[in-house]
Formats: C-alpha cells, structure tokens, sequence
C-alpha cells in the first residue's frame, strides 16, 4: 500500500470530505456498475456501496442495489472496503450526490 496516498485520504476523510471512485466489473458475462465511497460524518465513518447491471440503468430504482455502512474508526471502515476486494488506494474527490 502506498502510504503517502493513504495518509492523503486520511486526512481528507477526517475533514468530513466524501472520498471514493466507480469502475465497471463483469460478472458472469454481464457489466456492472459500481461505486464506493467513504465520509466521516458525526464521528462516524459512512461507507457507501452502489451497484447495477449496466443494461438496467435505465430501471435504477428497481435493480440498484445500495448500501450505507457505520463504523467507529477508519480501519474498520477500510477491512469493510478490502472484504469486497475495494482497493481503497483508489479513492479520490467525487463529483455528484451520494446519500451520505
């Protein structure tokens, strides 16, 4: 890991910033969306995971599944990401709106 990224998105997350990123993955033949994101919130650490079959974009709100997580401290939150194979190295700024 590299720790100068990782002490960057510490400290970005510690400032209540939203860090994460999207990528496309195949599974089982088919693409889908994903999306992860990760913002400190009240003293809590809120993860954030999004994830549709691209072809069932256009009916988000009956094939999209999401998901909000609560942890008390950033390694848990990261253990949480790395159990789903998230490379955390990965997140950056996002643009958009997040229910975070």
């Amino acid at each position: 890991m590299n720790n100068f990224l990782i002490e960057n998105l510490i400290s970005a997350i510690e400032k209540g910033k939203v860090r994460g990123f999207d990528e496309v993955k195949e599974i089982d033949g088919e693409r889908y969306l994903f999306q992860y994101a990760l913002k400190k919130k009240n003293g809590l650490y809120k993860t954030y995971l999004f994830y549709i079959m691209e072809k069932k974009m256009e009916i988000i709100e009956d094939y999209g599944v999401e998901e909000i997580q609560e942890f008390s401290n950033i390694a848990d939150a990261f253990n949480y990401f790395k159990s789903l194979n998230v490379n955390v190295e990965y997140f950056s700024g996002i643009k958009g709106t997040l229910p975070l």
